[in-house]
């Protein structure tokens, strides 16, 4: 398995999705809302789902020689990021 499988499934089952937060945003004037792009996508694009511990958990999980380097850690959030908006998807926000 590659380093970026294990990432991905080390994310996969580490990421959960704030329900709380999702509730804040829907309590948001719907104009807002709908200039965010829909509740997914807010609560996508924030900083409230950067999930900093998980992915530097995930990093280490996979074993990169350079835990640090920036295209480790490009790849590591376009996962993430991957892995919210699907987990998204299969609610019905």
């Amino acid at each position: 398995m590659s380093k970026l499988d294990k990432m991905k499934n080390y994310l996969k089952q580490v990421i959960e999705i704030n329900f709380d937060y999702i509730d804040e945003i829907k309590q948001m004037p719907q104009s807002q809302i709908d200039f965010m792009g829909g509740v997914a996508e807010w609560y996508a694009t924030t900083g409230c789902s950067s999930y900093y511990t998980e992915i530097v958990n995930a990093i280490k999980f996979a074993g990169y020689k350079y835990p640090s380097s920036e295209s480790v850690w490009e790849k590591a959030i376009q996962v993430k990021d991957e892995i919210v908006r699907e987990k998204l998807s299969y609610l019905s926000i």
